[in-house]
């Protein structure tokens, strides 16, 4: 029974690394980017407000609020327009509304004055005049003066206003008159996004005590037909509103994938009424009869990323100038092209850039010494996956009572902190390479994160990443096809730009999608992993054998010493 459950065991073993060591094939234009003329294709106009298709659980939500004597609704959305239009298109137009995204004391509570003859004078303010209506206010001026949350606060809990809560209540020395018997029914909504909220539990962490509903708008909406047809219905409504000729499919397909790269998901668009409005105003610029086509949302799209590219071309130009010494051909021992993102404060965009990662044995314990970290210019996640690196390899040589090597381990060129574990891929190859002197393809580029069974993971910004590569092509650094390594868990969020595409479309850019780190030596060092490891192995035996051979040359040089002198 035991033989036959080995065998069993041994011929899924050797399946799976068949399947492992089998050679990915590069991934197509299609599979690069999200096709949305069938979609169009088959786009019907909506019978009910598009929000409401969008956000049905908020719409449901908000419904429910005004038929319930819940004084408070806390609306967590990152747009404050997604949020006003679907209110008007779920609050009923019989029931008084207003809009506030700026407002103070006085607009809310309502000013006390003392005229000359020393008659108290009460004015409204906006929760009086709409006691049973709705006020719907952006939660930002209640961050910048806290007193006015507690003061809000005060009047949802009690139920009615009281004259010391107007402006210049404090200023007034006499008897303040009686408002008490009115009785306040507004409802109020509050729309914030989760850092606000999270602002506002730290100024009052009881601010719960309110009784309040909760619903949450989010940004990005899944990618269905219905979905669709309530985005393109908006962005006719939005066309109208601008007093501008209907969009063709080819300019509405042409909005909707900038959507879906601004969602950087396959299955996903970002829906930001004010993102769409922003973009149909500023493609009009680009021509002068009133409409917009695929070539001014194009113009629009290049002319934006030119303005915010400054810092990248500062890192372009230092890779023209040799600055930066990367090497895009041929082989290298323990040296590979790694991808990042980098991140600026105050800077509106990220982008991507291309960095050597370089390793270098020693005699040693099977330690990767990773610099970055020992000069405290890597954080706490880049340290957990060069750990995870170091276990998974020694893993490998248990049967080895001590490693004899160890692997200096460098981000070259680094001058700045950096954080992630998306290189965890690249330092497994370097450090395998180095150990193994099986040299790397230097016209691959790799990103991927890994865990201790040696899965490759997801990580972030792959657009970014990919379209650093491509720039090299204009930047006429390299005329070769090159090759991309990612996780293939991240092929859903490949959303390239059309530049990109057609690098892809042209055989320039072959982008390889993968789920074990074992897929990637093949493509890497034209090696399997099994053919690196029997590599490693070799090499420690003969360290073993020249270290054996050392002493025992040793002891005969002592015998004769002995014997003979």
């Amino acid at each position: 029974m035991s033989d036959t459950i080995s065998f069993a065991t041994s011929v899924e073993t050797s399946r799976k690394s068949d399947q492992l060591n089998a050679q990915s094939v590069a991934l197509t234009t299609q599979q690069c980017t999200t096709d949305f003329s069938q979609y169009l294709v088959n786009y019907n106009k909506p019978s009910n407000p598009e929000l409401t298709l969008l956000f049905p659980d908020a719409a449901s939500i908000i419904s429910h609020y005004f038929q319930l004597p819940t004084p408070l609704l806390v609306i967590n959305s990152r747009h404050w327009l997604s949020a006003e239009q679907l209110l008007k298109q779920v609050i009923p137009s019989s029931l008084p509304t207003n809009y506030l995204l700026s407002y103070n004391q006085e607009n809310l509570f309502g000013r006390l004055s003392l005229s000359n003859n020393g008659q108290l004078a009460f004015i409204d303010g906006q929760i009086s005049t709409y006691h049973s209506g709705a006020l719907i206010l952006n939660i930002s001026p209640l961050l910048v003066n806290p007193n006015l949350w507690f003061m809000l606060k005060s009047v949802l809990q009690r139920g009615y206003l009281q004259a010391s809560d107007a402006i210049n209540a404090d200023k007034i020395k006499q008897a303040l008159p009686d408002i008490t018997e009115q009785i306040i029914k507004t409802k109020i909504i509050l729309v914030a996004n989760r850092f606000q909220l999270e602002e506002l539990i730290q100024i009052d962490p009881e601010y719960s005590q309110v009784s309040s509903l909760f619903c949450e708008l989010a940004s990005h909406v899944p990618l269905t037909q219905q979905s669709v047809d309530a985005v393109v219905s908006h962005c006719h409504n939005t066309i109208t509103d601008l007093a501008l000729e209907p969009l063709d499919n080819d300019a509405l397909s042409t909005l909707l994938n900038y959507l879906s790269i601004q969602s950087q998901h396959q299955q996903q668009l970002l829906f930001s009424p004010e993102l769409i409005k922003k973009t149909l105003q500023y493609a009009t610029l680009f021509n002068d009869n009133n409409r917009v086509d695929k070539a001014d949302l194009i113009a629009y799209f290049k002319e934006i990323e030119q303005a915010q590219s400054l810092a990248r071309k500062y890192s372009e130009q230092s890779l023209l100038e040799g600055q930066v010494n990367l090497q895009l051909s041929g082989q290298k021992i323990g040296q590979i092209n790694g991808l990042s993102v980098v991140e600026l404060l105050g800077y509106p965009c990220e982008f991507g850039e291309i960095f050597r990662i370089s390793a270098s044995d020693m005699i040693g314990d099977g330690e990767i010494i990773d610099v970055e970290r020992k000069v405290e210019l890597a954080g706490n996640i880049h340290a957990k996956s060069t750990l995870i690196v170091q276990g998974y390899l020694n893993h490998f040589f248990s049967h080895i009572n001590a490693f004899p090597y160890s692997c200096n381990l460098v981000f070259e060129q680094s001058y700045q902190e950096s954080d992630g574990d998306s290189a965890s891929l690249a330092i497994l190859v370097a450090v395998s390479s180095c150990y193994a002197q099986f040299p790397v393809k230097q016209n691959i580029f790799v990103t991927g994160s890994l865990d201790q069974h040696g899965n490759v993971l997801a990580i972030g910004g792959i657009n970014q990443k990919i379209e650093a590569v491509a720039r090299l092509f204009e930047l006429d650094l390299v005329s070769e096809p090159v090759t991309i390594v990612i996780p293939q868990a991240n092929q859903i969020n490949l959303t390239l730009n059309l530049t990109s595409l057609a690098l892809i479309e042209s055989g320039k850019i072959m982008i390889h999608g993968i789920s074990h780190c074992h897929q990637a030596y093949p493509l890497l060092l034209g090696k399997t992993f099994e053919q690196v490891l029997k590599a490693i192995n070799l090499r420690i035996d003969n360290a073993i054998k020249e270290e054996m051979g050392d002493i025992s040359q040793c002891w005969l040089a002592r015998l004769k010493n002995a014997f003979f002198h």
